[in-house]
């Protein structure tokens, strides 16, 4: 008894001492990749100017509603809950969820149990010759079967953690891809809107195109001027409707993408109403701002993830050079005969003990796994360190738009107003006698063409206040969905 008492102690012993050489059997190490710090960016946010940064809130979830466009809000509704590609994201969220539960449950033991039976017969010329041309038949019960894998190295609750932090990753990718979906919504929606402006403007310019022809061929007609401005006035006015039929094109065009964005047809798409919005005068950009970067930009968030994910496979790969312990235990009722097996004691069967594997020739196997994940894991890392660039770029180029486009849009305003004088100044002169119907003409097509740039610049104005708020990553918060799924590690 006290020997069998000492049995364990020296098999704890035993697979101590091969842990210990295990680590010889790894190799040399290489040098990991590092993920980077966060970028300075000091300089850029003070030549953003101090328009920028109105308190320290960030972009809300439903960002879109401080345009104050139901119609944009419906559009982004119904193309998150419609569109397939999103849905198809969704579905591989689901898929890594269930992937945390499965591998959550190696954690525990497992219980079953089976029934077989068979008829045999032994053959004379087997290993079982002593039993030759005689039958058999066996019926084995093992109500009880438990299987219970004993984690000594860690391996389970690395691999659950990789799939907690894989599973965190698709969300924050789920998250991104909602982002970048209701961005191409609201940019093609004020693209919709730009070019409806535009059109109304550009008719009107085809109609004072129309009026000026009729001035220069009736002063022609008199006598009073040459044929040049005549075809002059005709070529400007053909421009003038090409143009109209351009963007009556482009409009059709952007309706057309808008309701494949929403996961509709393109008969969708003329429902669409072309209700204005109202343009940001200021963001919500903190002045810790690339700190909070990290948190609040799903595509780094999930890059991040993805890393710490693949350090823990490393993990994994490394444990599978140790011993694996399992606990395996039954009790039954086995039996050659079907009349004693459940009448007599002598029929009942059980056994439990652990089961033992060392890893002692693989063929390079286990080696060559821990190399995948190492250079897997820097693999992810430097598609971190990439994402991290990408997103500072995005921040410093949307806020180097958006000081230009509002620079632009008042020197445009002002530019409006003047030719909006001198239409002013060339009706006066006519009411005095001392203009003429032409000059008018010319001042009221310069007015619309200012309008036509200014309108160009407002749209563009919404489509920077979008890129802006998709460079700030939108209202996602990776702290509220790592709390979400943070039970899962437990």
């Amino acid at each position: 008894m006290a020997w069998a008492a000492r049995v364990p102690a020296r098999l704890f012993s035993l697979l101590v001492a091969i842990a210990a050489s295990g680590c010889a059997w790894f190799g040399d190490e290489t040098r990991r990749a590092e993920m980077m710090t966060m970028p300075a960016m000091s300089l850029t946010l003070a030549d953003a100017g101090s328009r920028v940064f109105a308190d320290a809130a960030w972009p809300q979830a439903h960002w879109w509603e401080s345009f104050n466009s139901p119609e944009l809000t419906r559009l982004i509704t119904t193309a998150l809950a419609g569109n397939p590609d999103l849905q198809a994201a969704a579905a591989r969220l689901r898929q890594s969820q269930a992937m945390v539960d499965a591998q959550a449950a190696e954690l525990y033991p497992t219980v079953d149990a089976n029934v077989s039976f068979s008829a045999q017969r032994f053959s004379a010329n087997s290993t079982q010759v002593r039993f030759a041309g005689e039958n058999f038949r066996q019926l084995l019960i093992n109500p009880l079967i438990l299987r219970y894998h004993l984690d000594f190295w860690g391996r389970d609750q690395a691999a659950l953690e990789a799939a907690v932090g894989r599973s965190l990753a698709v969300d924050a990718e789920l998250a991104d891809a909602k982002l970048l979906l209701a961005s191409a919504v609201a940019a093609g929606y004020f693209d919709l809107l730009t070019t409806g402006e535009k059109l109304l403007i550009a008719e009107r310019i085809a109609t004072e195109s129309e009026t000026l022809l009729k001035l220069h061929q009736a002063r022609l007609a008199a006598g009073l001027a040459t044929e040049a401005p005549v075809l002059q006035a005709r070529m400007a006015l053909q421009a003038a409707r090409q143009q109209a039929a351009g963007l009556r094109a482009e409009a059709a065009l952007q309706r057309n993408l808008l309701a494949t964005l929403a996961g509709q047809g393109p008969d969708w798409g003329h429902g669409i109403a072309m209700a204005g919005g109202v343009r940001p005068k200021s963001f919500a950009v903190p002045v810790d701002l690339p700190l909070r970067l990290l948190a609040h930009r799903p595509d780094v968030a999930a890059a991040r993830l993805h890393a710490q994910a693949a350090a823990r496979q490393i993990k994994v790969a490394e444990t599978a050079f140790y011993p694996d312990v399992n606990l395996i235990a039954f009790t039954g009722l086995h039996s050659v005969s079907m009349t004693d097996v459940l009448l007599q004691g002598a029929s009942l069967a059980y056994a439990v003990g652990p089961s033992i594997e060392f890893p002692i020739f693989e063929g390079g196997r286990l080696r060559a796994n821990l190399s995948y994940r190492e250079a897997a894991y820097d693999t992810a890392v430097e598609v971190y360190n990439g994402s991290l660039l990408r997103a500072v770029q995005e921040v410093a180029d949307a806020l180097a738009r958006w000081r230009e486009i509002d620079k632009r849009i008042a020197e445009q305003t002002q530019s409006v107003a003047e030719a909006v004088r001198a239409k002013d100044l060339a009706v006066s002169l006519i009411r005095s006698g001392l203009n003429n119907n032409t000059d008018l003409t010319l001042a009221c097509l310069e007015e619309q063409q200012q309008r036509l740039r200014l309108t160009a610049l407002q749209g563009r104005h919404f489509k920077v206040a979008v890129q802006v708020i998709k460079a700030l990553g939108g209202g996602f918060n990776e702290t509220k969905t790592k709390d979400q799924k943070d039970s899962h590690a437990h």
